[in-house]
């Protein structure tokens, strides 16, 4: 399976594995959006993947932006490596907003994201930044975290089962 395959995948299920605190976080939005800040490489698969599916109770929709600000009413964001030298300010945008923020960029965790993709051996893995996760009053299964290569920071007063 071709790699931005398996990320569109794996964007998609990270929506099955967060939690937004309080619950009610993400209950304003009529949609579960998944929005792609910069190019978009995952193409036509997120789309397919996602058609008439639903997450956290709402219509799943792709929506692709041009700036981060414009994702901070989205569900999850997926920020292109495409962004390159503006990574750190889509971040500052998205800080402090209950917006799971996803990338391929190199030292996506060190800059404040909460998911990096990683590729190991041809596979593609992800690292999990929990602090960022936990500042964005957010959380993730704990079943999610098994699966990561690596996972740093400190966990939420509670790790969902």
């Amino acid at each position: 399976m071709p790699e931005y395959d398996v990320k569109a995948a794996y964007l998609f299920n990270f929506g099955k594995f967060v939690r937004f605190t309080p619950p009610d976080a993400n209950g304003d939005r009529q949609n579960f959006d998944i929005c792609i800040v910069g190019e978009d490489p995952l193409g036509a698969t997120l789309d397919d993947l996602t058609q008439n599916e639903q997450l956290d109770g709402k219509p799943v929709r792709v929506v692709r932006l041009k700036t981060a600000a414009e994702a901070r009413q989205c569900a999850i964001a997926y920020i292109s490596a495409s962004e390159g030298s503006r990574v750190r300010n889509d971040l500052d945008a998205l800080r402090g907003q209950p917006v799971l923020t996803v990338s391929d960029s190199d030292r996506f965790i060190q800059n404040g994201g909460m998911i990096q993709f990683v590729t190991q051996q041809s596979h593609v893995r992800f690292a999990v930044n929990l602090d960022a996760v936990r500042n964005a009053r957010l959380s993730l299964s704990s079943e999610l975290l098994r699966v990561a290569i690596s996972v740093t920071g400190k966990p939420p007063a509670e790790v969902l089962q």
